[in-house]
């Protein structure tokens, strides 16, 4: 019973709805995008992501040290205290930018795989539907 065309059958009838309950939804909606498309698009999301929470922690900290700000201003060197700002924000938004092409393609590769998993499990219960009718 093991090894039985039924037998086979349950259990790729079973994995395949796992997956299609579980992950497979998932991956189903990754992969409906090319994988450049799907990545540029969610690198781009973070990038923005990035810039939103720089600059929010940016009035924030302003806020919090406003006093000090005021009583130096004149005396700051303020082109200095830009291209700082500036370098700053390109390194965290680059460094997000890295981070989400890696993980983004990492998901993409990973819902390809599954995908192309899936199809196998399902070429493989149509020959054994096949194999079933015909003999």
């Amino acid at each position: 019973m093991k090894n039985s065309p039924d037998g086979t059958r349950v259990m790729l009838m079973t994995r395949m709805a796992s997956f299609e309950d579980n992950e497979g939804k998932e991956a189903i909606r990754i992969c409906n995008y090319f994988r450049s498309d799907y990545v540029c698009l969610n690198v781009l999301r973070a990038v923005v992501s990035a810039t939103v929470s720089f600059f929010l922690v940016l009035v924030l900290y302003v806020y919090y040290d406003i006093d000090r700000l005021l009583q130096e201003i004149y005396t700051m060197d303020l082109m200095a205290m830009g291209r700082k700002l500036v370098t700053a924000y390109v390194i965290f938004a680059g460094a997000f930018g890295i981070i989400a092409y890696v993980v983004y393609s990492f998901r993409f590769d990973w819902a390809k795989k599954h995908l192309n998993d899936y199809n196998y499990a399902l070429r493989e219960l149509q020959n054994i539907q096949e194999v079933k009718d015909n003999g």
